[in-house]
């Protein structure tokens, strides 16, 4: 009998499984979980990390007889022994392995991105002229007028932008402006900027530094991974019959 996927109505033999991996461009997620499978074989289950994981605390006794407590365990999330062996064993494997192969790497990585940690609030008056920005930054700055009184009155009434904006990670915003609103320039008015098309005013109104907290070191972790498995499956791809389909009789 030939094995076959069933999906709702369908039933997908073998080459319409990897038509579909190839036309919903799974191809590569499927390729990167294969090559996971070798790297994870050198992380060692350990029954009390495994219990601990299990529990959602460090704190957790390893009960005497860990494998009936498993047991118990799958009963109680409804899931069978099987499915634990090969689903939730491989998750904590890969979660042990993401600790174990990027631990040294945070810090470093923390200080190359952390423009995309650090968060700002600023308030902007976009004009199309140079003259005006000027003239409206000279107001603000030496005449005492309302930075955010100008700044509403030059908001066009159909556009959707505002007059504050943040808190939003640094990284993202208009690179001409990034050097202008740096942890020492909070209050200060900016002079004119050109980004894109438009004239910025711009005033730093608040600087959130980021911190290498467990969140922050839980994402970087994660993009860490992300990019090397996914460097692994580029690698492969350039290695040539490294990937081919192949009939089962051959």
């Amino acid at each position: 009998m030939t094995a076959g996927l069933k999906i709702g109505d369908r039933l997908l033999n073998t080459n319409q499984i990897i038509n579909a991996l190839i036309q919903y461009k799974l191809m590569d997620s499927l390729i990167g979980q294969v090559l996971l499978d070798e790297a994870i074989q050198t992380i060692e289950l350990v029954p009390e990390a495994i219990w601990q994981w299990l529990m959602g605390s460090t704190a957790a006794v390893l009960p005497s007889d860990f494998e009936t407590a498993i047991a118990h365990w799958c009963d109680t999330q409804g899931i069978t022994p099987a499915y634990f062996q090969a689903v939730m064993l491989r998750e904590w494997r890969v979660e042990q392995f993401k600790q174990h192969y990027f631990a040294d790497q945070l810090e470093s990585e923390f200080l190359r991105t952390k423009a995309w940690f650090d968060l700002v609030v600023y308030s902007v008056i976009q004009v199309d002229s140079l003259t005006l920005a000027q003239e409206l930054y000279y107001q603000v700055r030496d005449d005492g007028v309302s930075f955010t009184a100008i700044a509403a009155e030059w908001l066009a009434p159909e556009s959707d932008s505002t007059t504050c904006v943040g808190p939003i990670p640094l990284a993202t915003v208009p690179p001409p402006l990034r050097p202008h609103l740096q942890a020492d320039q909070v209050g200060i008015v900016q002079k004119p900027v050109l980004a894109g098309d438009r004239y910025w005013v711009v005033r730093l109104d608040q600087f959130i530094a980021a911190r290498l907290t467990a969140a922050t070191r839980r994402d970087l972790t994660n993009r860490l991974f992300d990019h090397w498995l996914q460097a692994k499956v580029n690698d492969l791809r350039t290695m040539p019959d490294a990937i081919t389909v192949r009939s089962e009789e051959s």
